[in-house]
Order: structure tokens, then C-alpha cells, then sequence
């Protein structure tokens, strides 16, 4: 990472864009004094988040914007751009380039941008953090500030150090973790308030809850005592019908026995005729087996024939190993003798290498002499030189002052021309200026009543915005309430949907028919009409059991049907044949239909299919429907005795004149009342979902309004925001324009002062040039003087090498020798080691010769044994050859015998087939007789739905057998008296108990969460406290070892160190720097001279650099107070960064002789900075 070039508009007095690049090594800003140079190290500590005006060397932070000049208006912002290389990744973001910007209005408004895009000055102080380049760190050291490393306090030395240890991200965590505890706190104590107040009502709330809940099990209890007397009564019908169940039970006993003896014989057959496919799979393995024996047989005998020839091939093998014995025999002898003939040349070898070391060391002894008069020639040559480059640099900087004071009376006359230049455009600018600022008043007026306006539109939209909400809110709580209701008459449509399906409250034969789908059967009466609604009492009043007749096509579907119901003994039914039944057709006179609370026909006042007319007018044609009993009554005397007289309320006139009413209770299971009640629930439903579509249109449309109305609003505040703006930068404006008329006045005056000390500083720079030039010609005689002594000494030193070359090469052909020698004698040796090698190794290759002849002599023996073992395995095989040939003969007669078997079982099994249908009609009889019976439980099962609404198998759920009937009668008595005791109830304490509850137990969890968050924040803490110890206990260590290095490369000897005010407490001591310069006692670092601190001021700051390197470094006249020894000894350890780039501000000609860029900062024009570049060389001179 590096800092690729810094982007500067209207920042101090840079009021043009500049750019300046900046590249690796070292780069010289430089510059007179007031030209602006340091403004640019004030840039990028102001990009880089500085928010005190102080270290930018300011009184507020709107100075850093361009404030004008005599010729140019002041800048309304400011604007740095720092751009950075990240290719390697070290800013945590994901970009090879990282633009940082930073904007500032004179409204005191600030932008941050990263890459342009707009982001806050934390994101840019995270992304810098710990990287050493932030305002805080050690990367920017400001004019005048190098000795503030040293001279501040122990304790506020410290944060340098902590930003070189990389803890300054962790104590800003640290210090979050602690913000977030005492909010932690904080919301611990509001939450245990307010569990404080929920406990003084939950108690109260408890006791009204749990008699709610008693009051709700007493009525519940009371139901299910009610239901099991009933399902008592129908207990003792069906303990009736058990004699039946036994006799049929009985009978079943026989039936069993004989289909047990049916499957017997079944399972024998199977047997059998598995036993036959056991023998074919029998005889198939034994044809196998003989065709495998006689293969085996062929392959012993080829393998007898392979075993003879191996045995050849192993007494061969062992001749030729005996060979091979006796010739590693002789290697190894031949090889002992080349040993001992070796270790004799080796000993004169060494004799040779001790005489050629003791010449060598007799040669070196005569270089260093020669080496230690060539360095005190070189000495006095470097002397003479380092004064020639003094003198040059001395002369240089005169020069360069020479041309400065020229260029000084240069600009000096310019100016004097540019100022009698402006005095007589003064008086045009003032007229222009007076006539800008009355437009500008005018301006203002216009925009102040724009603004007006807009807040007069804004407030009526926003009193249009809060009706539209008002009624946004009305219509989703009753788009809530239509939803809910719609679920409800859904679940009430199913539950009536699945009683239809499975025909519940039909007897059990309709039940049991109508889930058979039998042919020909059209359905129940009750499903083949439609009634109005008001009609269902009188209809199934007319109706009666007949609702549930079932109409088929013909007496045969019918006799179909019965007989199936008979075998099942499933009930009895009354079937319609509709080719049988004829309607009973009675008309009616216009007399009686013109009479008072006469309706109609009861198959006019009903809808149903055509073809089932005839049905309807046998069951319904001579019954008439009335309104009312009074009205029947009359009806019925004046009409003929065929007609029965049912009212909508269930009264009934029979033909004969009999008079049934009274409080109905047999409903026939309300079959038509609740397909009427279906059909009431569709029409509901659908009513509910128009209703939800009309709301729901209706919040669309109030949607759209909304979002119309609140589009306006803002476009008012953007336009109002717009205007604002207008106002406020027309304020600035007639600020402005008053500052300029202003200006233009006291400039006036100014101008002629300027003139009268532009002509006196002329003539005091024609001085100082003249004193000047007669120092570089005192100069240039000096460096003559020391060029004669370089010269002199040059002669000698040469002479010097001559002879100094001389003895090196002698000493090289010694070395050769030596070389040689010792090479010779590492030969032998290598040789001889090599030797011993391969007489080891031959040791080796004849012992496993001995064991390959060995193993090759059992395997004879091996071969030779197995030969008596061939005869024995072809006898064996022969024998299973004759078994199998048994076997194969066995089972095709026993399978022979299996099928006889068969034919014979086969002809008992037709015999029982018979016995047993005999049975199975007897017993079919008897469950005709039960179905009789069953039919009056059917009774008790219908008025468990009329009086509680409940089907029997839901009565089933409320079933107790523990419960005898007496104690079911007091009960229910007992439970009537407790609910009496109770009194008033308030059911709705349980859910208002509930909701309570819940929120004592959210707010419960939210206090463990709340503790279980302090122990992590106090354990994060401590973890921030522990790394903050450790990384900086490991930088401060580092630190002061480079910083003892530093202090003696800088001082040329001396001594330092850094100490810890209190070690035992390294999270906030204090840091003491103790140092001893050259000849001087250790002392603090207070009692030093300003010149002295300052170089210990670099010294700590070159060992911080070393200990955590940053990309980039500017240092700002850090120098400034070194004499030129000090200044050469601080760049030549500065240039040793080689991965740090360093920009440096700087007066001193010692310090840009080793720059590689170099940057100069000029004035041309009173207040305005410009910067000229120039990249040098590797070397260069001034």
C-alpha cells in the first residue's frame, strides 16, 4: 500500500486544483518561507479526519477554505482527494485503489466520500485504523511538532505508542463494549420497573382467571354427565342384541374350523409342490457335480505333468547360486587389498596440507599491514573530498540565494506594475459590485416568498395525508374483521360438509348403502330436493322417516339393495323404484288457494329434478303448506278430506282431521335444516368475499392517494430544501459582495504602503547580493587547496594497491594449493568410504545367496512330497463321481411319489368347500334378526344430535365407564348447585390473564437476556484489556530496542531507553524517555537542549517506523533545528526505509540532495500557491 497522489482545491491557499503525485523513495516539498508549502501536509491530515482547527494551524475550521486575495474572490468550499494503492489489500476493503475525500462549505457543512461514494468520518478513521497514517498516529509530523513526541507527557506520549501497537481499533471496542454496558444497565433497571408493576395486578388476575376456568369445566362437565346418561340407555339396547352375537359367534367357531381345514389342505398342497421344485433343484446340483468331477479329473493330471517340470527348473537354480557364491568371494578379497593401498597415500597427504597453512598464514599477516596504510591514505583523501562538498554546497546555497534576491526584485517591480494596475479597475469593480448587491436583495425577497408559499401548500396536503391515513386504518380493521368471519363460516361449512359425506344422522343402512356406490341407487330423499329457506320445518314435518327413503331405477336395484342390507345385516330401508311409484294427484280448488295463509303444494313450495316428479307427488302431492295453525284449521274444513295441512311452524292437520303440534323435538337429525344452513353459509361466504374485495378496492385506491399525497410532500420539501439553499447562498452572496465594497476601501490605502515597501526592500536586496558573491569566491579558493592534497594523496594510494594486489594474488595460488590438497585428501577418503561400501555390500549379497539356495532346496523337497498326494485326490474324486450319479436317481422317485399324493388331497379339499357354505347361510340368517334390533339404538343415536348437537361417535369422546346412572344424576345436580355458588364470571380474565402472563414472561426473558449481554460485554472487555496488554507490552519492547539503535546511529554513539511509569498497570501508565547523548550524563529527556530533543524526537519516531512500518510518512521541517552533520546522519537513516515512502517539507539543501522528487511551492501571485515538480536522478548536485 502507498499513497499514489493527493488532489487539493480550494484548501488554504491553494485556490486552482493541484494535483501532486507522490512516488517511492524520498520527495522534497520545498519553498520560501510563507509560499504555503506546509499547507500541503496540513491537506492530508485534514483529508485524513482532522477535526482540530489547532493542529492545522488555524483559529476555526472554515480557515482551511481558500479565503480570496486582493484578485480572486474567496472559494465557498473545499475540496482534498487522497488517492491510495491497495493492491495488496491492507485497507480492509475490496478496491486496488482507494479514493478518501473530504468536502467543507462555508456553511460549515462537511462531506466524506470513499471512492465517491458518500460515507461518515467513522468509516474513514475504521478504514485507516491501525495502519499508522491517521491523524493520530505517527505517519504526519506537523511544523514544529517533532519535539512534542518528547516533551509531552508520560501519559500522553503514550497514544503514539498505542497507535504503533495496533490497540487503538481494540480500545475503541473496548470503549464501545462499555457504551453498550451502561445502556445494558440502564435498560436492566427500566425492565425490572416494569416487572414490578406486572407483579402487583398477575396475583389478582391469577385468581380470576382459574375461576373462569372452573366456571368453564363445571359447564363442560355438566355436558359430558348428560351425554354418558344417554349412552347409557344406549348400552343397555345393545347389551340385548349380545345373545344374537354369541349364537353368531358360535357359528363363526364353525366356520373357522373348517376354513382353518381348507387352509391346512392349501398349505399341504403348497408343500408339496415346493418339495417338487426342491427335487428338480436337487437334480439339476447333481448333474452339475458330475460334469464338475470329471473337469477336475482332466486338470489334476495336466497339473502333475507342470509339477515334474518345476522340479528341473529348481536344480538348476540352485547350481547357478553356488556360482555366484564363490565369485563374490573373490570381489571381496580384491577390494580389502585397494583399502590398504589407499590409507597409506592419505597419510602423506596430510603431511603436504600443514606445511601449505602455515605459508598462508605468514602472507596474510604481511596484507593487513599493507591494508592499514591504505586506510590512512583513504582517510585523508575523504577529509579533503568532504571539504570540497562542503565548499560546493556552501557555494550553491549562496548562489541560490543570489538568484532568490533577483527573483525577489523581479517580483518586487511586477507587483509595484500589478498594483497601479488594480488602483485603476478599483473604481469600475465598486460601481459593478454596488449594482450585484442591489439584484441580489431583490433576489432574496422573491425566494422568501416562494418558501412561504411552499409551507402554506405543504400543511394542506399533510391535513389531506392524515384523513386519507384515518380511513386507511378504519378500512384494514375491517378487512381484518371480514377475514376472520370468513374463516369462521368456512370451518362451519366443512364441519357441515363432512356430516353430509359421511351421511351422519342417517340410520345405519343409509349410511351403509350410500358409501357402497351402488348402481342404479339415485340417493336420499333428502339430497334429490332443494329447499327454500323459511320451508325446512314444514317440508321435513310433511316428509318424516320418508327423508330418508332412497329412490332408485327399479324393483331390482331395490331387491339388490335389501339383500345386500339383509347379508350385512346393515337396517332396513324404504326404497322409491321410479319405475313403481305413481304421484297422487289431487287438485285444488281456487276456493281454498284464494283463502288466508294458504302458500301451496309442497311440490310447488320445492325444487328438484323432472324425472323425480313422480316421487314427489307420492310423498308430498296431497300436502298443502300453510302459514299458521288458525289458518290450516279453516283450510281443512273447507277442503276434501284428501289433504294434509302442514304450517311453516310443523303443525299438522291429517285428512282424517287429527291435530299435531306442541314444542317439536324430533327433527328428524335436521337433515334439511342443515343443507339449508350450508346453503345459508355459501351465500354468506360470498357476501364475506365481495365485502373483502370492496375494502380492499377501497384500500387500493387510498394506497394510491397516500403515495400521491406524500410524492407531493416531498416534492415541497425538496423544493423547499432547494430554496433554502437559493436563500442561504444568496445571503452569501450580499455577504460577500458588502465584504468586497469593504475590501475595495481599505485596499485603497493598502496599495500605497505596499508601493513604499516594495522600493525599499529593492535596494536591500541590491546589498546582500554584492556581500554574497564575495563569500563564493573566498569558497571557491578553498576547494583548490584541498583538490592539490586530493591528488598527492591519490599517487599513493595507488602505489598502495598495486602492492596490495600483489600479495592477494600470492595468497590466492596458497589457497589453490590448499584446495587442492584437501581436495586430493577428500577424494581418498571418499574413495576409501566407498570401498568399505561395496565390501559391505558383498557380505550382504553373499548371505542372501545362502538363504535363496536354502529355500530352493526346501522347495525341492516341498515338490517332491506333494507328488504322493495326486494319486489320494483322484481316487476322492472318482467317489463323489459315483455319489452323485446316486443321487440324480433318488429324487426322480421320490417326485414320482409327490404327485400321487396330490391327486388324492386334492378331492378332500372339494369335500370341506362344501361343508362350509353350509355354514356361512346359516349364519347370515342370524344377522338379519340383529339388524331388527339395531334400529332402535339408531333412535337414541338421533337424539343425541337433537338435544346436544353432537353425532354419536363425538358422544363417544364424552364416554366415562366408571360413571353408574345414579351418580351421573347427582352429579349433574351438584355441578348446576356449584355453578349457581360461582355467580358472576368473567371469562374474558383468562385471556386478559394470558396476555399479562405473556408479557411477564417475554419481560422476564428480555432481564436474562439483559445479564446474559452484561457477562458477555464484561467478557469482552476483559479480552480487549488482555490483547491491549499483550500487543503493546510486544510493541514497546520492539520499540525500544530500535529506539537504542536509532539514538546511536543518530548521536554517533550515546546511549537511551524508554521505561514504563508504573509496569505493573500497562493499560493507561505513562511512558519515560531517558537517553544519554555522547560525553554527557544520563538524564531525562526534559533537562535536554531543544537541538538534542529534537534528534531524539527522530530517533523514537525512526524506531516506532521500524517496529510497525507506514506506507507513508510526511514529515514537516522536523530538521529544521539540525546543523548539516546531524541532517546528513538523519537522511542516511531515513533512506534505509527502503518500503516506506517519505515526503519532506524542507528548507535544508542537505536534506534535498538525497530526494527523489522534489516539489517546489511558489507565491507568484500574493496568497495563491503553486507547485512546480521535478524528478531527479540517483544523484545529483545543487
Amino acid at each position: 500500500m502507498y499513497f499514489k497522489r493527493v488532489d487539493i482545491h480550494g484548501f488554504k491557499s491553494f485556490a486552482e486544483p493541484v494535483s501532486i503525485e507522490f512516488h517511492d523513495g524520498i520527495t522534497c516539498i520545498v519553498g520560501p518561507n510563507g509560499s504555503g508549502k506546509s499547507n500541503i501536509s496540513d491537506a492530508i491530515r485534514w483529508v485524513l479526519g482532522e477535526q482540530s482547527p489547532k493542529m492545522l494551524r488555524g483559529g476555526k475550521m472554515e480557515e482551511v477554505i481558500f479565503s480570496g486575495t486582493a484578485n480572486r474572490k474567496s472559494r465557498g468550499m473545499a475540496e482534498v482527494t487522497l488517492v491510495i494503492d491497495n493492491t495488496k489489500n491492507i485497507l480492509p476493503i475490496d478496491y486496488s485503489e482507494v479514493a478518501i475525500t473530504r468536502r467543507m462549505y462555508r456553511s460549515g457543512e462537511s462531506e466524506y466520500l470513499i471512492n465517491k461514494v458518500p460515507c461518515r468520518l467513522k468509516d474513514i478513521r475504521e478504514l485507516i485504523m491501525d495502519t499508522g497514517i491517521g491523524v493520530e498516529g505517527y505517519s504526519i509530523i506537523g511544523q514544529g511538532k517533532i519535539a512534542d513526541i518528547v516533551s509531552n507527557k508520560p501519559e500522553s506520549r503514550r497514544q503514539i505508542f498505542e497507535e504503533a501497537a495496533g490497540i487503538v481499533k481494540y480500545r475503541s471496542k473496548k470503549a464501545e463494549s462499555e457504551r453498550k454496558l451502561e445502556s445494558s444497565k440502564a435498560n436492566l433497571d427500566r425492565v425490572n420497573d416494569i416487572i414490578g408493576e406486572i407483579e402487583s395486578r398477575i396475583d389478582s388476575l391469577r385468581e380470576e382467571s382459574e375461576k373462569a376456568k372452573e366456571y368453564l369445566e363445571l359447564r363442560e362437565r355438566y355436558k359430558k354427565v348428560e351425554v354418558n346418561i344417554i349412552l347409557k340407555n344406549v348400552e343397555s339396547l345393545e347389551l340385548k342384541n349380545e345373545y344374537i352375537k354369541d349364537d353368531l359367534l358360535e357359528l363363526s367357531g364353525y366356520i373357522d374350523t373348517y376354513k382353518q381345514e381348507k387352509d391346512n389342505i392349501d398349505k399341504q398342497i403348497t408343500e408339496k409342490r415346493a418339495r417338487i421344485e426342491e427335487l428338480d433343484r436337487l437334480s439339476n446340483e447333481a448333474r452339475d457335480k458330475l460334469m464338475s468331477c470329471n473337469d477336475t479329473i482332466s486338470t489334476l493330471k495336466g497339473e502333475n505333468e507342470l509339477r515334474k517340470e518345476k522340479l528341473s527348473t529348481l536344480v538348476k537354480e540352485q547350481e547357478r547360486l553356488s556360482n555366484e557364491l564363490s565369485l563374490l568371494a573373490q570381489k571381496k578379497q580384491k577390494e580389502g587389498q585397494n583399502a590398504n593401498e589407499l590409507r597409506n597415500s592419505k597419510g602423506e597427504i596430510e603431511k603436504e596440507l600443514n606445511s601449505l597453512t602455515q605459508k598462508l598464514e605468514e602472507k596474510n599477516k604481511e596484507l593487513d599491514s599493507v591494508n592499514e596504510v591504505v586506510q590512512d591514505v583513504f582517510k585523508i583523501i575523504e577529509d579533503n573530498k568532504n571539504r570540497v562538498y562542503e565548499q560546493h554546497s556552501f557555494i550553491a546555497g549562496k548562489k541560490s540565494e543570489i538568484n532568490s534576491l533577483n527573483s525577489l526584485k523581479d517580483t518586487l517591480e511586477k507587483r509595484k506594475g500589478s498594483i497601479l494596475e488594480e488602483k485603476e479597475l478599483s473604481a469600475t469593480e465598486e460601481v459593478s459590485l454596488r449594482d450585484k448587491y442591489q439584484k441580489a436583495l431583490n433576489d432574496k425577497e422573491l425566494i422568501e416568498t416562494k418558501l412561504k408559499n411552499i409551507v402554506r401548500n405543504k400543511q394542506e396536503e399533510s391535513a389531506k395525508y392524515n384523513e386519507y391515513l384515518s380511513r386507511q386504518n378504519a378500512f384494514i380493521k375491517e378487512l381484518e374483521e371480514t377475514k376472520i368471519a370468513i374463516g369462521q363460516a368456512y370451518a362451519r361449512q366443512k364441519t357441515i360438509e363432512e356430516m353430509e359425506t359421511s351421511y351422519e344422522g342417517y340410520n345405519q343402512a343409509v349410511q351403509f348403502l350410500m358409501k357402497k356406490n351402488i348402481p342404479g341407487l339415485h340417493g336420499v330423499v333428502a339430497d334429490l330436493i332443494q329447499v327454500p329457506l323459511g320451508y325446512e320445518t314444514a317440508i321435513e314435518t310433511a316428509l318424516g322417516p320418508a327423508l330418508q327413503n332412497i329412490v332408485c331405477n327399479d324393483e331390482k336395484n331395490a331387491q339388490d339393495a335389501i339383500e345386500l342390507l339383509k347379508q350385512n345385516k346393515a337396517g332396513r330401508l324404504t326404497f322409491l323404484p321410479l319405475s313403481r311409484i305413481k304421484p297422487y294427484m289431487s287438485n285444488i280448488s281456487d276456493s281454498i288457494s284464494e283463502m288466508p295463509g294458504f302458500i301451496g303444494l309442497a311440490t310447488d313450495c320445492i325444487k328438484f329434478d323432472n324425472k323425480y316428479s313422480n316421487i314427489m307427488g307420492y310423498l308430498l302431492g296431497r300436502v298443502v303448506i300453510v302459514d299458521k295453525l288458525s289458518n290450516a284449521v279453516a283450510l281443512s274444513k273447507n277442503a276434501s278430506g284428501v289433504f294434509r295441512f302442514v304450517t311453516l311452524d310443523g303443525e299438522i292437520i291429517n285428512s282424517g282431521g287429527a291435530i299435531t303440534g306442541g314444542a317439536y323435538r324430533n327433527k328428524t337429525s335436521g337433515l334439511l335444516e342443515r343443507k339449508s344452513k350450508a346453503r345459508r353459509l355459501e351465500y354468506e361466504i360470498q357476501k364475506l368475499k365481495q365485502s373483502q374485495n370492496n375494502i380492499s378496492k377501497d384500500l387500493e385506491y387510498i394506497s394510491v392517494k397516500l403515495t400521491e399525497i406524500k410524492e407531493r410532500i416531498e416534492s415541497l420539501d425538496r423544493e423547499y430544501r432547494d430554496s433554502e439553499i437559493e436563500l442561504f447562498n444568496c445571503e452569501n452572496v450580499l455577504k460577500g459582495l458588502s465584504a468586497g465594497m469593504t475590501e475595495l476601501e481599505e485596499a485603497k490605502s493598502k496599495w500605497d504602503k505596499e508601493i513604499a515597501n516594495i522600493d525599499k526592500e529593492g535596494i536591500s536586496a541590491d546589498d546582500m547580493i554584492e556581500k554574497l558573491q564575495l563569500a563564493v569566491e573566498e569558497a571557491e579558493l578553498k576547494i583548490k587547496e584541498s583538490e592539490d592534497v586530493i591528488k598527492e594523496s591519490i599517487k599513493e594510494h595507488e602505489e598502495l594497491i598495486a602492492k596490495q594486489e600483489a600479495l592477494k594474488e600470492e595468497i590466492t595460488q596458497i589457497r589453490i594449493q590448499v584446495n587442492s590438497t584437501k581436495n586430493n585428501k577428500d577424494n581418498i577418503e571418499q574413495t576409501l568410504r566407498m570401498i568399505e561400501s561395496y565390501i559391505s555390500e558383498y557380505e550382504k549379497d553373499i548371505k542372501i545367496r545362502h538363504e535363496q539356495l536354502e529355500s530352493l532346496k526346501s522347495q525341492e523337497l516341498d515338490l517332491r512330497q506333494s507328488e504322493g498326494g495326486f494319486s489320494e485326490r483322484l481316487e476322492e474324486l472318482e467317489k463323489q463321481k459315483s455319489e452323485a450319479e446316486a443321487l440324480l436317481a433318488g429324487t426322480q422317485e421320490e417326485k414320482s411319489s409327490i404327485s400321487s399324493f396330490l391327486e388324492e388331497i386334492q378331492s378332500k379339499k372339494e369335500s370341506v368347500e362344501n361343508m362350509l357354505l353350509n355354514y356361512q347361510s346359516s349364519k347370515h340368517e342370524l344377522e338379519l334378526k340383529l339388524a331388527k334390533n339395531e334400529t332402535q339404538v339408531d333412535s337414541y343415536k338421533e337424539k343425541l344430535w337433537e338435544d346436544f348437537e353432537i353425532s354419536y361417535l363425538q358422544a363417544m369422546e364424552f364416554k366415562d365407564n366408571k360413571l353408574s346412572m345414579s351418580s351421573m344424576t347427582r352429579e349433574s345436580r351438584e355441578i348446576r348447585a356449584r355453578i349457581k355458588e360461582l355467580g358472576d364470571v368473567n371469562v374474558g380474565a383468562i385471556k386478559e390473564y394470558e396476555s399479562v402472563k405473556e408479557r411477564y414472561d417475554f419481560l422476564s426473558e428480555q432481564r436474562e437476556d439483559l445479564l446474559e449481554a452484561i457477562d458477555s460485554l464484561v467478557k469482552i472487555i476483559d479480552d480487549m484489556d488482555s490483547i491491549i496488554k499483550r500487543n503493546f507490552k510486544d510493541s514497546f519492547d520492539k520499540i525500544m530496542i530500535n529506539f537504542e539503535e536509532a539514538f546511536r546511529a543518530l548521536f554517533g554513539g550515546g546511549s537511551a531507553e524508554l521505561r514504563l511509569e508504573d509496569p505493573t498497570n500497562p493499560l493507561e501508565t505513562g511512558i519515560e524517555i531517558v537517553a544519554q547523548p555522547p560525553g554527557k550524563k544520563l538524564q531525562n529527556i526534559n533537562l535536554m537542549s531543544g537541538g538534542e530533543k529534537t534528534l531524539t524526537a527522530i530517533a523514537l519516531m525512526f524506531a516506532i517506523l521500524k517496529a510497525k512500518p507506514t506506507p507513508f510518512c510526511i514529515l514537516d521541517e522536523v530538521e529544521a533545528s539540525l546543523d548539516d552533520a546531524n541532517i546528513d546522519r538523519f537522511v542516511r537513516y531515513l533512506k534505509s526505509f527502503k518500503d516506506i515512502q517519505f515526503a519532506l517539507v524542507t528548507h535544508q539543501k542537505a536534506t534535498m540532495e538525497y530526494a527523489d522528487v522534489l516539489y517546489g511551492v511558489t507565491m507568484p501571485e500574493q496568497g495563491v500557491s503553486k507547485v512546480i515538480s521535478l524528478k531527479l536522478g540517483d544523484e545529483f548536485d545543487l
